[in-house]
């Protein structure tokens, strides 16, 4: 997968929620400026649990990442970066946000 050359395209991580339901990343382009993001897919799959938001901020911290209020797991960078790399991990970033958010049933 070569996404730098596209304005906006979708990457299949390879991964996926659950069976037949993929981890995938939106990438769109802005100049020299890229935004990856799942699009709040591991959040909306997993339900809007109370505690969440918390539960995401520390998947997403470890990876250094970032979540938004609405679900989205994202990370913004500039020209330059290993694309292909950042969408393989936030797609697995997205996938531990989901897992934890699960978790939080059996809490």
């Amino acid at each position: 997968m070569d996404v730098a050359d596209r304005d906006e395209t979708t990457v299949d991580t390879g991964l996926s929620y659950r069976s037949g339901d993929p981890v995938l990343i939106h990438v769109r382009r802005r100049g020299r400026r890229y935004d990856l993001s799942d699009g709040g897919a591991a959040v909306e799959r997993a339900g809007n649990r109370p505690g969440w938001l918390e539960a995401a901020q520390h998947v997403v911290l470890v990876d250094g990442f970032n979540v938004n209020r609405r679900g989205a797991v994202f990370v913004p960078v500039v020209e330059g970066r290993d694309l292909d790399d950042l969408c393989r991990r936030l797609g697995a970033t997205s996938r531990q946000v989901y897992l934890a958010v699960l978790e939080l049933d059996d809490a």
